[in-house]
């Protein structure tokens, strides 16, 4: 793989803080609403809500951004909750599609405790390319451009600090 694009991973380090500070407040049987958060080579960004009469719908609305109209930015992130089944039974995980000018450059995927049950971020981010996991190097460094994003967070830093210093050490998401 290439350099990868550090001011996209940014840019999804910053919608990852702003969507787990979302689900980490939302009340029991709710689900973060899918957003995205793009920005113009000028530096500016805009951050969308993706509209539906529920979380499928939302989701579906998201996943069509990331085919479509994403091609017009240089940059953009794409945020949404997904159940993922694993042996030990349902998990949460927020899905961060990273990509520029609509084509796609990695999906970032983290498991997480909803709120009801005490937020908690659940293991490392795991980091996929269109051909699986990337290999260790390139994903510590994709994860260290994220976390610098989600520290530029406003009032992000002291609560980031928190979840990573009380983040689960392994991600139900691998096995082992």
């Amino acid at each position: 793989m290439a350099g990868l694009p550090t001011a996209a991973l940014q840019l999804a380090g910053f919608l990852m803080a702003h969507a787990f500070w979302s689900a980490s407040e939302l009340p029991a049987d709710s689900s973060y609403q899918p957003q995205s958060l793009c920005m113009r080579s000028d530096g500016n960004r805009q951050l969308q809500s993706f509209e539906g009469a529920n979380p499928k719908e939302q989701d579906e609305a998201a996943r069509a951004f990331i085919s479509g109209a994403a091609a017009q930015w240089p940059d953009c992130a794409v945020a949404r909750q997904v159940k993922v089944d694993t042996p030990a039974g349902e998990v949460d995980a927020l899905v961060i599609d990273v990509v520029q000018y609509g084509g796609s450059v990695m999906t970032v995927v983290q498991a997480f405790r909803p709120a009801a049950q005490g937020f908690r971020l659940l293991g490392d981010e795991l980091m996929l390319s269109d051909n699986g996991p990337l290999p260790p190097l390139p994903a510590a460094q994709a994860a260290a451009a994220m976390r610098e994003g989600a520290l530029d967070h406003p009032g992000m830093g002291e609560k980031w600090q928190q979840w990573e210093q009380e983040r689960d050490r392994t991600s139900p998401l691998v096995q082992p």
